[in-house]
């Protein structure tokens, strides 16, 4: 499914965010070059930036804004080259996920199909969206003489982009482990039936030893496969999570700021355009991520009403092997890390919403 996408998503090769191509070593080459380019360049223009302050800058927005606009520059820094140093990686991602639909359509008859019309209308609205929020802080910056903004313009469209991306990943990354879990339910359901239910195109009864042992295996590599996405994208998911929440909490402070009447209402149009994608990308994001959570949690119940009430298997091979596969299932857990550091779910967003508050009252009392 992955790879269907790529005609189109290889355009994000223009800001760094994925290779242009698979194969030719020429094409490969160029892309490093362009890539450590665009790092260049934006360091090279935040560096113009720091001598042209604006006059009548408030000391503690002065230095708020420094150091906004250089977590973007580093964000950036740690997104493009994430991407040149895993150039090959992202394909062995996509092979990977290319075979794991393999093994779901061939050994449990899974109809794969494609993402909802829900799903793409979110990434793409998303997409679409953030790309037209930046339209207000341009006018702004053309108004207000907003030198930092220019400077970091190109920043904002990669991490944006990058976000993008990555929903659109998780978004199919919770697909398979979805229909990895109704596939379990299925057997649960054989079960109820006396055990006596045949899946289409498969001479192995859904309550089979063999069939257990191949959603055994697509759980792993789906593990797997989830492993592979957080190495890729890690220190990016990292780094994105610091500047949404940086940029967010400053935003709102000079909106207060701003409502204080210290600075011109033509600014609000800049902060609300700042912000509010923030949270979006925060909550979306989160979301995601806790759904991924929550199915493999289900996938873990379905297994343990298999073992508990259906007992009359009198297999011991069967029952042992259940016993593995909830084992794995509670070991690996298939939840979207960021290099160790937080685990993307409903308990991230609520401790960004918690450090938010108090980074605010904090930026205040010094404005104060």
């Amino acid at each position: 499914m992955l790879y269907a996408l790529q005609p189109f998503l290889k355009y994000f090769a223009l800001l760094g965010l994925v290779p242009w191509s698979e194969s030719c070593a020429h094409f490969q080459f160029m892309q490093k070059v362009y890539s450590c380019f665009l790092i260049v360049f934006n360091f090279g223009t935040f560096g113009i930036s720091l001598y042209f302050p604006q006059p009548s800058e408030l000391f503690i927005s002065l230095m708020v804004n420094v150091i906004v606009f250089v977590a973007k520059t580093a964000c950036v820094t740690v997104i493009v080259l994430q991407m040149i140093i895993k150039y090959d990686d992202y394909y062995r991602f996509c092979k990977e996920m290319k075979c794991l639909g393999l093994r779901l359509q061939c050994e449990l008859n899974i109809d794969l199909g494609g993402l909802s019309w829900q799903s793409y209308v979110k990434v793409f609205g998303l997409g679409i969206g953030f790309l037209v929020a930046i339209i207000p802080s341009v006018y702004v910056a053309l108004s207000g003489s907003l030198i930092y903004f220019w400077s970091s313009l190109l920043s904002i469209l990669i991490i944006r982009m990058q976000c993008i991306l990555m929903l659109l990943y998780v978004d199919l990354l919770g697909h398979h482990v979805c229909l990895l879990g109704k596939r379990i339910k299925n057997v649960i359901d054989c079960h109820m039936m006396g055990a006596k239910c045949i899946p289409d195109g498969n001479g192995h009864q859904l309550c089979s030893l063999e069939f257990l042992l191949a959603l055994k295996q697509s759980h792993m590599e789906l593990y797997h496969l989830f492993s592979h996405f957080n190495d890729l994208f890690g220190w990016s998911i990292l780094s994105i999570y610091v500047v949404l929440f940086s940029d967010s909490t400053v935003n709102i402070y000079w909106t207060q700021q701003v409502l204080a009447e210290v600075y011109e209402h033509i600014y609000l149009y800049a902060t609300f355009s700042v912000f509010i994608p923030s949270f979006i990308i925060i909550f979306v994001f989160c979301r995601c991520g806790e759904f991924c959570k929550r199915q493999n949690v289900l996938i873990g119940s379905y297994l343990r009403i298999l073992s508990c009430h259906f007992s009359a298997t009198t297999v011991p091979a069967y029952n042992d092997l259940l016993s593995e596969f909830i084992m794995q299932v509670e070991q690996n857990l298939l939840v979207i890390n960021a290099e160790g550091f937080v685990d993307t779910d409903n308990s991230l967003l609520m401790s960004v919403l918690a450090a938010k508050v108090t980074y605010l009252i904090v930026l205040m009392q010094f404005s104060s």
